[in-house]
């Protein structure tokens, strides 16, 4: 049973990281996107949740290891 909890585990982390990733991606076309558009707001709001995807992976690499 113990086996089956690790392997669970490991793959609800390798789905949360993938997330996380495709947020990443997502964060940096909206950047793409109010540079384009020259949205200084949209830019500043976008940036801060790119920073903000790193943060929440932070703890999720540190459990990968």
């Amino acid at each position: 049973m113990s086996q089956h909890n690790n392997r669970v585990q490991k793959i609800e982390l390798t789905f949360q990281l993938l997330g996380w990733a495709l947020f990443i991606l997502s964060a940096s076309f909206f950047m793409a996107a109010s540079i384009r558009a020259g949205d200084i707001l949209s830019l500043l709001g976008s940036l801060f949740f790119f920073l903000a995807c790193f943060l929440f992976l932070i703890p999720l690499v540190i459990l990968r290891k």
